[in-house]
């Protein structure tokens, strides 16, 4: 059974969150509003620090332990439309201290003022960057929840199509992963989801891609080549919308050799790890991306 607190946001999801067949422009002004203004107290641990970085090649926080040994360069979510890096802010404390890591949190281009393939550009550039700045490939760990999650898995199917250095693994929470929309859970747990409706994830999908083609696996990574790609972890909730994208992705990454690390969780909700410190199950399943972190050599 999911914890009081996880029942208590699920019932502030419903109500603040999800939205019905709303249209283009009221989608972009309800996310953006709930978004970019969301509750909460950033408490970093001790001897963890937090500053703001402005280069032409990233933009974004950084929040680092001392003497980091490792990196993580995590894409935050808010449907390709919203977000902002603060609510990422206790997350990036937790790994930057159990990890010891130097962790990046990317600003990137949202839709509709800047479609796809924007977003996806920009987190090139910002791996790009980490590389050109001395970070080794064989100690960065690419995460994301959502949106951000898509943009993780076309980060990585961009860094092998281009040569460049593979970094040492990924991870994703509730990972959007198909342009068309067509996954079953998208319908079948319209009325399960209290975050996102079936209504809402087709819009979105509108909004970002425009014009673009949905077959590109940049735009619709579930339907990408996933060969020579590093580890990955994906976590989804049963109940959620995107639970069939997380499949699918699970799919494409097992049948092109890549080790996956699954965690599926029922009675719970989309992106649930980010909700840190608050959230016990965050608590346990963030300890779980530590342990596939370390794991990888």
């Amino acid at each position: 059974m999911p914890s009081l607190t996880a029942r208590l946001i699920k019932a502030f999801s419903r109500r603040m969150i999800r939205r019905e067949n709303l249209q283009h422009d009221d989608l972009i002004r309800h996310l953006r509003k709930t978004f970019n203004h969301t509750p909460g107290l950033t408490l970093l641990p001790r001897g963890i620090r937090l500053r703001t970085i402005e280069t032409p090649g990233f933009s974004g926080d950084l929040i680092t332990a001392a003497r980091p040994t490792m990196t993580v360069l995590y894409i935050h979510g808010g449907a390709y439309i919203a977000g902002v890096t603060r609510t990422y802010h206790n997350l990036a404390g937790r790994l930057a201290k159990d990890l010891q890591a130097a962790v990046y949190l990317v600003r990137y281009p949202f839709a509709p003022e800047s479609p796809f393939p924007g977003a996806v550009n920009r987190c090139i550039e910002a791996y790009e960057w980490l590389l050109a700045d001395g970070h080794a490939p064989e100690d960065i760990a690419i995460g994301g929840d959502s949106a951000g999650g898509g943009l993780t898995l076309a980060l990585l199917l961009a860094i092998r199509d281009r040569g460049l250095p593979r970094p040492r693994c990924a991870f994703t929470f509730s990972p959007a992963g198909d342009g068309h929309c067509r996954g079953p859970s998208i319908d079948a747990n319209d009325h399960s989801d209290c975050m996102l409706s079936a209504s809402m994830v087709r819009t979105v999908a509108d909004i970002y891609m425009a014009d673009a083609d949905r077959n590109n696996p940049y735009a619709s990574p579930c339907l990408g080549d996933y060969t020579g790609l590093p580890p990955l972890m994906i976590t989804a909730a049963t109940d959620e919308c995107l639970y069939s994208d997380a499949e699918a992705i699970r799919a494409r990454a097992e049948a092109a050799g890549v080790p996956v690390t699954w965690v599926a969780r029922e009675g719970l909700f989309h992106v649930w790890p980010i909700l840190l410190p608050w959230l016990p199950e965050a608590r346990e399943d963030v300890s779980t991306v530590v342990a596939f972190i370390r794991a990888q050599k």
